[in-house]
């Protein structure tokens, strides 16, 4: 069985550790590409994916940081050129931010080491590629479980109908109740404003980090990386 191709979970993973240690790069046999290789293995497995034996394996796991290499201003060499569309667009996306490159590392490292964000984990309704991944397929999971917790969706329903007694579209105005009458009475779709990545362990969500929109504004906010700002959502509707 061929192994599928890096997901950029992993990719990010690969190149956080490759700039960790640039430009000492830890042998092919080290412990530290052990860990690497374990740690990459245990996304498919939080995803729920069954894997052989070799997937991402040492010796694909090093060939991978020998791969960056080849995209790095600054190695002297050559590195191997085999690299994918995936590696070159996660590098570049980096290169000028190596601080959140870390930031989200650090959070697939953490959710992939503890049970505590099983639920978030969990299939949603719609197909998976319903959003394009920005930092990666677990991240993108959570992100879009917190739009969907029905707890904090109802609470924030609930905060606006009080202080508005409407809900509509915080960016165009739609409202739901007014176009549908009785079929499109309290409906409408929530956004998290809060990046997964800057959410600390433990931290539970707060009303002000979502807003209420329409599904149109919320496909168009997620439609391409990066994610449309709420602002510049907002903006769209000036002009």
């Amino acid at each position: 069985m061929r192994n599928p191709k890096w997901s950029k979970d992993e990719v990010i993973l690969a190149l956080d550790f490759y700039h960790a240690h640039f430009p000492k790069i830890p042998l092919k046999d080290s412990d530290e590409i052990k860990e690497l290789s374990e740690t990459l293995r245990r996304i498919q497995i939080k995803l729920g994916n069954v894997i052989n034996v070799k997937y991402r394996n040492v010796d694909g796991v090093y060939l991978k940081l020998m791969n960056f290499h080849h995209l790095n201003p600054n190695y002297s060499g050559t590195g191997m050129k085999g690299v994918s569309k995936m590696d070159t667009e996660v590098f570049w996306e980096y290169e000028s931010n190596k601080n959140k490159l870390n930031r989200v590392a650090s959070k697939i490292r953490e959710i992939l080491s503890t049970d505590s964000f099983d639920k978030e984990l969990l299939p949603v309704n719609e197909e998976e590629d319903e959003y394009e991944t920005q930092e990666g397929k677990i991240l993108t999971r959570i992100h879009r479980y917190r739009e969907r917790d029905p707890k904090i969706v109802k609470k924030k329903k609930e905060s606006v109908l009080k202080k508005t007694g409407k809900l509509e579209c915080e960016a165009c105005n739609f409202d739901f109740h007014e176009t549908y009458g009785d079929r499109g009475n309290g409906f409408i779709e929530c956004h998290h404003l809060n990046p997964v990545e800057n959410i600390e362990k433990g931290e539970t969500t707060k009303l002000n980090e979502l807003i209420l929109v329409c599904s149109n504004c919320h496909r168009m906010i997620h439609r391409k990386k990066p994610w449309l700002d709420f602002e510049e959502l907002k903006e769209i509707f000036k002009k």
